[in-house]
């Protein structure tokens, strides 16, 4: 499992980072700003950041929006002196709040717990999709949406698009098993990612919760209703 440590003072880091990497299986890295944090998430695939709330230019509030709004598969943990932002930072869907000075029992404790979570969120099978460059291997759970785009599709996930020769309904048949839905002759989507279905003109939109749109058929849109209720 990789932690991203986010705090603007580096000896408070460091700290928090030997603490962590008591715990076997955790690899640590530190980020002494927000600008810094989003770097290192765009090269590194974590699976939880410890993210500090007063830093100067971009708090760890708006820091950890933008993540869990980008990298939804990402476990939030705030490490704070500021007792009275728990109400906002749980509802970004954090995974703990842990006041400062730190209690290191308490703070492996919840790494351990992550541990487990990260653990069962792996154990979901990967599907292998071939692009021009590579052939690599994408969790359901990653796909935000399929688009049928030229001689292919693009399969659109929370930090990057992947192209590939594959037709959009041979993909449809691979994803029956998950949670996806036909929106539309040309999208697929993931009913996990629906935030909303707006009217659009004479039929709809479906918003997806990293704000982007897509377009859904209006003899598809009851059904897809249907769906999301039974969810």
């Amino acid at each position: 499992m990789r932690i991203l440590i986010v705090d603007d003072e580096p000896v408070t880091g460091s700290l928090l980072a030997s603490i962590i990497k008591e715990v076997p299986g955790v690899i640590t890295d530190v980020a002494s700003s927000g600008k810094e944090a989003l770097e290192k998430a765009a090269i590194n695939e974590y699976q939880v950041v410890f993210v500090d709330i007063d830093m100067p230019e971009m708090n760890g509030m708006e820091l950890a929006d933008i993540l869990a709004k980008k990298y939804k598969q990402l476990s939030l943990v705030f490490a704070t002196a500021h007792p009275d932002y728990a109400l906002e930072a749980f509802e970004l869907y954090s995974f703990d709040y842990i006041l400062k000075p730190y209690d290191e029992e308490r703070i492996k404790k919840t790494v351990k717990k992550l541990a487990e979570k990260s653990h069962s969120d792996q154990s979901e099978a990967a599907i292998p999709v071939k692009t021009k460059e590579q052939m690599l291997f994408l969790k359901p759970s990653h796909i935000l949406y399929v688009e049928t785009r030229d001689s292919g599709i693009i399969i659109k996930t929370s930090n990057r698009n992947y192209a590939t020769r594959e037709d959009i309904h041979a993909f449809e048949v691979r994803l029956q098993s998950y949670d996806f839905f036909r929106c539309h002759r040309s999208y697929l989507v993931n009913l996990r990612h629906i935030k909303e279905i707006i009217p659009s003109g004479r039929t709809y939109q479906i918003i997806l919760d990293t704000d982007d749109r897509i377009p859904l058929s209006r003899k598809h849109e009851r059904l897809l209703r249907t769906k999301l209720q039974q969810k």
